[in-house]
């Protein structure tokens, strides 16, 4: 029957069932930041000197990004945690730190540190709460990257100019052109991006960063601006003498964390790829099992995956995250009726060997090896990209 011809009370009926539906979901969706899971986590996280904080390394999952603010805000707030630690480039946030003292720091300035993955609307309050904490001396925020992101403004403006001041005379206006034309994209039909170019941003930042090493013309900030950048574009080359990706995120932890006046208790929000605690079935040792072998039992590293729902990457079209297996951690973890799961260490080394979504891929595995638990969303949102 057409829907024009339905009588009035069937259609009423019809669109209060909907709505109904409709609510229940959101109802359920916003009950998963309520403080159960936030207790639950800190029980095991309140003593701990790191905690690692991961999501689906896709980086576009809602629920995850509001459950991991309010878990590090908790953290902040009643477990003493006086440092924030992004996977995101450490350049900005150095220039944001700088600012600070100079009474010059901006919201927009943490926002650009922070970058795409996580400006989103369901972070906003949250990072205006970050920034008040930082510009007060209460929370150092700080970057473990040497990539550097579209919205490194400070970087885009800093490097060019910095990596130009150490090396030789004849090279300065050459890598400073070449620095400005790569980190701002600028290439056409005379500069293009090609493997003569790469070999030129290698050898501009390697002169720099050996000049700088014993130089008193430049601060620790600059470099360690300077050297991350350097093994950025050694990297990007395939060096053999370049460090990981990881390796490279662990040793910017280590520096800012040693130069602090004293030693803080950090919080590090990351993939959970990079949270994992040992390499295992992974092509390359994570950040995560790096602090392991520093910290022994003063870190933990929590995971977190979903059975199903949506993503979308820093603004980019929503994608559909398929169901789960049934026999899959995350099937078989949560039901219908959960908006979430928090799986412990003793939970997931019931489960034994078993695949999940962790890494991206499904993947098999004992999980209780990689990470002291496991958050299990039954149906992720793709988050809002806007500020407002």
């Amino acid at each position: 029957m057409p829907i024009q011809s339905l009588p009035l009370n069937i259609l009423a009926h019809s669109l209060m069932f909907f709505l109904s539906v409709f609510f229940t979901i959101n109802t359920k969706a916003n009950e998963l930041l309520k403080t159960p899971l936030t207790q639950l986590i800190s029980k095991t996280s309140c003593d701990k000197q790191v905690v690692v904080l991961g999501e689906l390394p896709s980086h576009g999952e809602a629920l995850g990004f509001q459950a991991k603010a309010e878990i590090a805000q908790h953290l902040i707030s009643h477990c003493n945690f006086t440092a924030l630690y992004f996977e995101a480039p450490v350049y900005d946030f150095l220039g944001f730190q700088q600012a600070i003292p100079k009474k010059t720091a901006t919201e927009k300035q943490l926002d650009n540190a922070i970058g795409g993955f996580w400006t989103t609307k369901e972070l906003y309050t949250w990072r205006k709460w970050l920034f008040a904490h930082s510009i007060s001396g209460e929370l150092l925020l700080a970057g473990l990257d040497d990539q550097i992101s579209a919205s490194s403004e400070f970087a885009k403006a800093t490097l060019p100019p910095l990596i130009a001041a150490f090396v030789p005379t004849v090279k300065q206006s050459i890598c400073q052109q070449a620095m400005t034309r790569n980190l701002n994209w600028l290439y056409d039909e005379q500069h293009q991006f090609n493997q003569d170019e790469i070999n030129l941003l290698q050898q501009c930042t390697h002169l720099a960063a050996n000049k700088t090493k014993n130089s008193s013309k430049a601060d620790l900030n600059q470099k360690k601006m300077i050297f991350n950048a350097a093994n950025l574009y050694a990297r990007n080359n395939n060096a053999t003498t370049a460090l990981s990706r990881d390796e490279a995120m662990f040793r910017n932890f280590q520096w800012q964390n040693k130069a602090a006046a004293q030693k803080r208790k950090s919080i590090i929000w990351t993939a959970t790829v990079h949270a994992a605690k040992k390499q295992g079935i992974l092509s390359r040792k994570p950040l995560g099992a790096w602090l392991k072998e520093e910290l022994k039992n003063k870190m933990t590293a929590i995971g977190f995956t979903t059975f199903s729902g949506q993503s979308s990457r820093a603004g980019t079209s929503i994608q559909s995250i398929a169901d789960a297996p049934v026999d899959s951690l995350e099937a078989v973890a949560s039901t219908p009726e959960d908006n979430w799961k928090y799986l412990n260490s003793a939970d997931l080394s019931q489960l034994g060997n078993i695949s999940a979504r962790l890494f991206g891929k499904f993947m098999t595995t004992d999980w209780s090896s990689y990470f002291d638990g496991v958050v299990v969303f039954r149906q992720e949102k793709a988050p809002i990209f806007a500020i407002e």
